[in-house]
């Protein structure tokens, strides 16, 4: 497989000390070679899938936390979404756009603030395990790319399991201190952008014990190499990954004896590096309505809908994430291996010690509804 290393601007722009102040934000000293922006996290009550109340829920909060539409005027705006597995089985009678993936609406309110606030291209992507047109799979998805491009006619779709629409893959690399990749090869639309944007669904996950706007990116690495097995054609989901097998045939892998064959101490760190070599710009998170127990109706009785009515969306990864773990009823610094993180260590506490924002809620400034006004309690309901 091909590969392009990231230029030196683009590595600058994910490195270099950032002395920049969100409005409302604070900038804290992290490391020798990095400071970190810890901005406000927006929630909003949004209480069903209705396209106008989405937008200007989202719309207020992004007021409310700055920047956003400056952070994508002119710019190329990638979007991850989570469609786990691309498995649109409903959650006993509701649909999995309801409680399995990032809504439709969600991302097409997303899209048309992007495109009213000037951004200049806007990819909506996903690794998807299907070979059929990407269309077709966000269609059968619940994703009317008919009604996406024509509301927002400057996207495009990508399904970034494999090389997709470029012609090599592109080496990132996560920085100092990696965990367990120093680089990660990637499609070419996470290189190709200004702006990343992760939109996910609050939920539990099975190993990592909850799945917010950092989990979403795991979902960004190509299925193509680190699946198991990995080819351009494959259909099979990221067990390279997961279990550590093919360790050695994955390019930028540093850690051998990083829990091979045990998930739970190996996830949370490798989600940690991919949010260092590909940067989250803005997290959104989608808690209208979603499910506990899980991630997916696989999680079988383990698993129920539940209806938050909530809206989240940060500048910083760690800090929204860290919001949404608390809403949720759980402590962003809790130990790993305990509630909710039973079968895992804390990726959000990973992520803080490698300066990737604060999962101490003091150092957060919340705005729009407080946590305690919104609190969701999740029952984690994994499989012990």
């Amino acid at each position: 497989m091909k590969t392009l290393k990231m230029t030196r601007r683009h590595f600058l722009k994910s490195t270099t000390m950032s002395m920049v102040m969100a409005k409302g934000g604070s900038v804290l000293a992290a490391s020798p070679t990095q400071i970190v922006e810890y901005p406000r996290v927006g929630i909003a009550r949004c209480r069903r899938y209705k396209f106008e109340d989405i937008k200007a829920s989202l719309a207020d909060i992004f007021d409310k936390i700055g920047g956003v539409q400056s952070l994508v005027k002119g710019k190329t705006v990638t979007i991850k979404i989570n469609l786990t597995n691309v498995r649109p089985n409903p959650v006993y009678t509701l649909d999995a756009t309801e409680t399995i993936y990032t809504h439709p609406l969600v991302t097409l309110a997303a899209c048309t603030l992007f495109y009213e606030y000037g951004a200049q291209k806007i990819h909506l992507v996903e690794s998807m395990t299907r070979n059929d047109p990407v269309k077709e799979i966000l269609n059968d998805c619940g994703y009317d790319t008919q009604l996406f491009e024509s509301m927002a006619p400057i996207i495009e779709f990508e399904n970034t399991k494999n090389v997709g629409t470029g012609s090599r893959y592109y080496t990132m690399p996560v920085g100092d201190q990696p965990y367990a990749f120093s680089a990660f090869d990637m499609n070419h639309r996470y290189y190709d952008t200004d702006v990343m944007v992760s939109i996910a669904k609050m939920k539990n996950h099975e190993i990592c014990g909850i799945t917010l706007s950092m989990k979403n990116m795991f979902g960004a690495t190509p299925n193509a190499i680190y699946a198991e097995p990995g080819n351009e054609r494959t259909t099979s989901a990221k067990g390279a990954l997961h279990n550590g097998d093919r360790n050695n045939q994955m390019p930028g892998y540093i850690s051998p004896t990083l829990n091979p064959g045990n998930p739970g101490g190996r996830i949370p760190y490798i989600i940690a590096d991919i949010c260092r070599a590909r940067p989250i710009d803005l997290a959104i998170i989608d808690g209208i309505i979603s499910m506990s127990g899980g991630e997916g109706e696989w999680n079988g009785l383990y698993v129920n809908p539940v209806c938050p009515g909530l809206l989240i969306a940060g500048r910083n990864c760690v800090c929204t994430d860290a919001v949404g773990a608390s809403i949720m009823g759980y402590d962003p610094q809790g130990a790993g291996w305990a509630k909710p993180f039973y079968r895992a260590e804390n990726m959000l506490q990973l992520a803080a010690d490698r300066w990737l924002g604060a999962n101490d809620l003091s150092q957060i400034e919340v705005v729009g509804s407080s946590i305690e006004d919104v609190r969701y309690s999740y029952i984690p309901g994994m499989k012990l």
